[in-house]
């Protein structure tokens, strides 16, 4: 580990550490659930009517599913043996992953908040699919440097 158990270096330590590759998954997610979820708000104002739902309660649905994954992925992923390592998150690797997913949206909600009442609806989705792309790019590689 480097910096005293911050980063994982080794596959003993992905989970157990604050950063692992996971990590980079969990901004992806994050990314690509608020991504997904903000339709509920981009598509109604971009024919010009009122957003289905306030970008604040697509965050709060985002971090929701975020919640909800860190414990499929803990509780009921362990339970049928499917876990990487198969043994529970760290609580800080937990708080860690919760925070990068939530911070990937919260940009997002800016982001959309910026562009889209601007009426560029292109400019504030294919920025996010690339960036989306790029994350799952790095995920990939830092996966296969770890394992």
């Amino acid at each position: 580990m480097i910096f005293n158990g911050w980063i994982a270096t080794e596959v003993s330590e992905v989970g157990i550490s604050v950063f692992d590759f996971y990590s980079i998954g969990h901004i992806c997610f994050g990314l690509g659930v608020f991504l997904f979820l903000s339709f509920f708000y981009v598509l109604p104002k971009h024919h010009g009517h009122e957003a289905w739902l306030p970008l604040w309660a697509i965050y709060l649905f985002t971090f929701g599913i975020l919640i909800l994954w860190e414990i499929l992925e803990n509780v009921v992923f362990i339970a049928i043996g499917i876990k990487f390592e198969n043994r529970p998150d760290s609580i800080p690797n937990i708080i860690s992953d919760l925070s990068l997913g939530a911070i990937a949206a919260l940009i997002n909600l800016f982001a959309a908040r910026i562009i889209v009442d601007k009426d560029k609806m292109w400019a504030y989705y294919i920025p996010g699919i690339i960036a989306f792309i790029l994350w799952l790019v790095i995920f990939f590689i830092l996966r296969f440097f770890t394992l």
